[in-house]
Formats: structure tokens, sequence, C-alpha cells
């Protein structure tokens, strides 16, 4: 495990997309589980001015939507493959071949997501990056008794719903109920795993993750505590109340 931590979020965002170019220039069919909300949003910035300066090419790139919204096509200005597009793939040169995501209209969606999961199987997924949500969720893998492996429907908890309201003028009540979400054990087997964190908010959130060694199922990001090869992008602020010792190794630059 390695924590990186950066002056604020502009420079997360340009750190994390330097991390994706370069496994991109190791491997120009790189499949990409594409993250959605704030935290990424700079980092798609910095790829698509990468590509407009002619530094990146992702005309092989292959991708995965992470999470999506039951009931929101991708002409719901809501929805996260709406998102995907306007924030990224809509602005470089992949082949739209290459880009899935689950069809969260489907009729039978059990079946939608057994097809979807079995082709992430297929494919493997080379990177994958996440925020935290400020219960511990990480893409839509909610606290609770058990967690999935697969991608599945989950009831989102009210205070995703909460956290996710300004996207849907401040009304947690036009939040959707429930949510697609990639799997635990589809995210512990990505083999580049990134998680960004920016603004005091997290801070409290990295806290716990770096202060604690167990594994929580009403803490899901705890669990990437078993990844063989993770790495935490924050700012200052998110990084306030990691322990000292954690945050000095990382400025050593050492393994946690």
């Amino acid at each position: 495990m390695r924590l990186t931590i950066c002056k604020n979020y502009d420079d997360v965002s340009r750190i994390m997309a330097e991390r994706v170019l370069t496994l991109l220039e190791k491997k120009p069919d790189l499949v990409f589980c594409l993250p959605a909300g704030n935290s990424p949003v700079g980092m798609y910035k910095e790829l698509v001015k990468a590509y407009k300066e002619g530094k990146a090419d992702f005309s092989s790139l292959q991708t995965f939507d992470m999470d999506e919204y039951v009931g929101l096509g991708p002409e719901d200005p809501q929805s996260f493959i709406h998102f995907m597009h306007h924030h990224f793939l809509d602005h470089v040169n992949i082949n739209l071949d290459n880009v899935r995501y689950p069809d969260a209209m489907a009729v039978d969606l059990d079946t939608e997501l057994r097809q979807y999961a079995k082709e992430i199987a297929h494919k493997g997924l080379d990177i994958a990056i996440t925020g935290i949500g400020d219960d511990g969720h990480i893409a839509f893998n909610e606290p609770g008794a058990v967690q999935y492996p697969e991608t599945h429907k989950v009831k989102l908890d009210e205070a995703t719903r909460l956290q996710n309201a300004p996207a849907f003028g401040n009304d947690p009540e036009a939040v959707p109920e429930y949510a697609i979400t990639t799997g635990m054990a589809e995210h512990m087997k990505t083999k580049n795993y990134f998680v960004v964190c920016s603004g005091s908010r997290k801070a409290p959130l990295l806290q716990r993750f770096f202060s604690r060694e167990e594994l929580d199922p009403q803490f899901p990001v705890s669990w990437l505590r078993m990844h063989p090869n993770v790495e935490f992008i924050v700012d200052e602020e998110a990084a306030a109340l990691i322990p000292d010792d954690i945050r000095k190794k990382a400025l050593a630059g050492e393994e946690l």
C-alpha cells in the first residue's frame, strides 16, 4: 500500500492522471474501470488536456463504468454514462465499441448484471479509481452485514442519497433509491487500484482507515487493506488526521 500526499485537489488530479497515462503507455489497450462523482473530474480534465496536446492516445482503451443509478439511461443528464461522455469520452479518441456500461433500464436487470460481471471477469480490470463516500463506501458498496463480490443492485443508504443530492437539485428524495455497483471481488482483483480524496470532509475517513487494521463490512473501504497494489492519492486537508508515523512513511516514499 502506498500513500501520496499532495498540496491540493489540483495536484491530486494531476498526479492521478499521470498514473493513468503511465499505465496507458505501457498497455495501450488498458482496461479502465471509470469512476463518476466529483473526485475524478479534475483527473478527467488532465487526461483530456494530455490528449489535445498530443501526449496521449486512447484509441485502444477499454472501459467499464464502475456504477450507475437504476432507471437512468444514457440520455439522462444525471446518469453516470452521461457524466463519462461529458467529462471524458466525448473529448478523446476512444473507440466507443470499447466502452461498456450496465444497462440500468434493462427489463431483466439481474441477467444484465450477471452478463456485465462476466465481461469484467473475462477482460480483467487493469485500473480502477474511487473516492470514499461519507459512510465509507467505495463505488456503491454500502456499509452492511455482508459485501457482495460481483456487480449487483444495491439500495442506497440515506447518507449516500444526501451526499449525492446536489446533482439532483439538492433534493435527496430525487436521488434514485437503487443503484448498480461493481462488487468487492472485482475491486480486489483490479491490478492497479487508486483512491483519491481531497478536502477536510474526508479527513476522519482517512484517519479511521489508517488508524485501524480490521476489515469491517460497515466500513467498506477497509477491505482495501487486503489489496496487493493500492495507492491513496490525497491532499493535505484530507490527510490532516492521518497518524504521524504513517505520514512520515508516506513522505519518505515508503510502502505502508
